[in-house]
Parts: C-alpha cells; sequence; structure tokens
C-alpha cells in the first residue's frame, strides 16, 4: 500500500472522479509538460484521475470525452500549457480554480521523483503568488475540512 493511499481515499473515495489514469498517461503529461509530478498526485491520477468534489476539483488526467461530447473534468496538461510561459508560477502544473481570480499550482520538480512541491495560490489578491498547502496532500484535506 502508497504511503497516501489512505489518505487519498478518505477525500476522493465517494466523490466523483473520472477513474484512474494509465502510467503511460501519466508519464505522457510529465514529458509534455517537462516536469515530474510530486508522488502524493501521481497516486492521486493513478487511483482517481480527476475529481469533483463538494466544493472543488482537482483537476487531472481524465478519459478523453466521446465524439460531441463536452469534457467533465479539467485536464492538467490542457489547462497548464494554455498558462504558459507567462501566466503561472515556474515548475508548476494548475491542480484547481476557485472559480473567479485565483487558481492553484502545485510546484513541480524538473527530475526529482520523491520531490513534494507546494501549493500556490495565483491572482491577484497577491500581486503573484502566495503558497497555501505545504503539499497536495495538505491541499486537499484542508479543502475536504472547508
Amino acid at each position: 500500500m502508497n504511503q497516501f493511499d489512505s489518505r487519498l481515499e478518505a477525500i476522493f473515495g465517494k466523490t466523483f472522479n473520472s477513474g484512474p489514469a494509465t502510467e503511460a498517461d501519466v508519464a505522457t503529461a510529465e514529458s509534455t509538460l517537462g516536469l515530474r509530478f510530486p508522488p502524493s498526485y501521481r497516486q492521486f491520477l493513478a487511483r482517481y484521475g480527476a475529481s469533483l468534489c463538494s466544493g472543488f476539483e482537482i483537476y487531472g488526467l481524465p478519459p478523453d470525452p466521446g465524439p460531441g461530447e463536452q469534457p467533465q473534468w479539467p485536464d492538467v496538461t490542457e489547462s497548464t500549457l494554455r498558462l504558459r510561459p507567462n501566466c503561472l508560477p515556474e515548475n508548476s502544473v494548475q491542480i484547481s480554480h476557485d472559480g473567479m481570480d485565483h487558481g492553484y499550482f502545485l510546484e513541480c520538480s524538473l527530475t526529482d521523483v520523491s520531490f513534494e512541491g507546494a501549493v500556490i495560490e495565483w491572482g491577484p489578491r497577491h500581486g503573484g503568488g502566495k503558497i497555501v498547502a505545504a503539499t497536495f496532500m495538505d491541499f486537499v484535506e484542508h479543502l475536504n475540512r472547508c
């Protein structure tokens, strides 16, 4: 059992999830973005893919919608590429949004597979970014309590 499994299950076990992303999908996303996802986020992707929770959503790697269908979950790769190069913290990916002015970005490493980056709230209220959680797990556990 992965060190994050029980913590992730407590948050996402009963939420609306897109379904697991394959290791190949995760590797393709990392290669496309030129970053390594933190282990906790990789485990989230492998178990849940993307998630719509009560009051928040977590971007991930959902399956492609069928022909003529709209996507239900935001894709971390697409949302991050849309904001590059100047609208997000360096070496980060967009993992959530407050629905108004602020996005939430997970710091990633270029090479370190064990790096657990902070979550940064990015928007006009801060004149840039503000660290709101030390790790992905801290961020989603906090949101789950709200």
